[in-house]
């Protein structure tokens, strides 16, 4: 068989192309590729459509040991995963966008603390016993664009489809119900963390998002011993969790077409963006004492 490559801008000039051509072929489609398999007269072919994000042999490995790994360790638990369980990705805290009503508006907000668990979903599926020691320690030395698609891997839902005369003649959905629960079991564990501590920091809270939270420092108090970093450190540190802390001079808010842009400053530079989603809120106001309610 012979593999071709491309982007994934390409793939849908390609169906039309074989279907033009009257070749039967068979379509694999994720949220992030789409692999067309097909034949001609001289040979076999398989061309895949990525994001641009080239997947190496020895990283499809990688996702195999992984899938062995986790059905090692899980092969006498019951995995079931509730889909009533809200798993909590992301949360601003509503005065941000009643800070920026107006398009146009631009407001900072300074003396900012962010804590990030490190590599949160790894330490995570290890304390719930998903992998061993061992592997979790192999996944620490990943490069960082592999190791953060890999553990959302056993969660891939694949779409197959195969085409006869232009028509899709047959289609079928492949995807391991065991291993997507304990990927959102995973998941909903790391945001009731990020959860617990936007509640317990309460008027000094700005976002999380999903294992970074951002949180406005104490005005009475050094970063070292401020009492809100120290209420997340505990709960961090209660569950078992590494993390790192950084000072940020200041986070910006934007209002550009009702779309609210947020970015983190550091060393004079944006160090991340975000985009604040719509939705009902109360309105509040901040300033660096405390936050009041309106309405």
């Amino acid at each position: 068989m012979i593999t071709l490559r491309s982007t994934y801008t390409g793939v849908k000039g390609f169906i039309d192309y074989l279907n033009a051509c009257n070749y039967s072929f068979v379509l694999s489609t994720t949220t992030n590729s789409s692999i067309i398999v097909y034949s001609d007269l001289y040979d076999k072919y398989k061309v895949i459509f990525s994001d641009g994000v080239y997947m190496s042999k020895k990283e499809m490995i990688l996702q195999k040991k992984l899938k062995k790994e986790i059905e090692k360790n899980t092969k006498d638990k019951e995995i079931t995963f509730s889909k009533e369980k809200k798993i909590h990705f992301f949360e601003f805290d509503s005065s941000l966008r009643y800070m920026v009503e107006t398009q146009g508006d631009c407001v900072d907000i300074e003396n900012v603390i962010e804590m990030d668990i490190t590599k949160a979903y790894y330490q995570m599926a290890y304390n719930l016993g998903y992998i061993s020691k061992k592997f979790f320690e192999i996944t620490l030395q990943l490069p960082k664009h592999i190791r953060l698609r890999l553990l959302g891997s056993i969660a891939t839902k694949r779409i197959v489809e195969k085409y006869k005369n232009g028509k899709v003649v047959e289609m079928k959905v492949i995807e391991d119900d065991r291993m997507r629960d304990i990927w959102f079991h995973i998941c909903y564990n790391v945001g009731k963390i990020m959860k617990e501590c936007s509640e317990a920091i309460q008027d000094f809270f700005i976002f999380y998002w999903v294992d970074g939270i951002y949180f406005q420092k104490h005005p009475k108090f050094s970063p070292k011993y401020d009492p809100t970093k120290q209420i997340i450190q505990n709960i961090f540190e209660k569950n078992n969790l590494k993390f790192s802390i950084n000072e940020l001079e200041k986070i910006s808010l934007q209002n550009l077409n009702d779309e609210i842009m947020l970015k983190c400053w550091k060393d004079g530079m944006v160090k991340s963006n975000f985009s604040v989603p719509h939705k009902k809120v109360k309105k509040y106001i901040f300033d660096s004492q405390h936050t009041q309610v309106y309405g």
